[in-house]
């Protein structure tokens, strides 16, 4: 288990929060981990209806989602990497 933070930007979001994180994370629980301090406080989900996905941040946000049981581990992330929480 390692733990390390990232930069994490949540669709329909005006902030970028920084969050702890685990390496045995799945992405399932990044999302959760994500949107735990913004959702219901400064922002609302983005559709209550699909699940957070994650994907690195890119200049034009064509980054495709990881699989959502991949875990963090079996990624490229590193620590501080900036990362979004969107809806498809």
């Amino acid at each position: 288990m390692a733990k390390f933070a990232v930069l994490s930007r949540l669709q329909h979001d005006a902030h970028i929060r920084v969050v702890d994180i685990d390496s045995e994370f799945t992405m399932d629980e990044v999302a959760q981990a994500c949107a735990a301090p913004a959702v219901g406080y400064q922002t609302s989900h983005p559709d209550p209806s699909k699940p957070l996905r994650i994907r690195l941040t890119t200049k034009d946000d064509s980054a495709a989602p990881f699989p959502r049981g991949m875990k963090v581990k079996e990624t490229s992330m590193k620590h501080y990497e900036c990362i979004d929480i969107f809806v498809e």
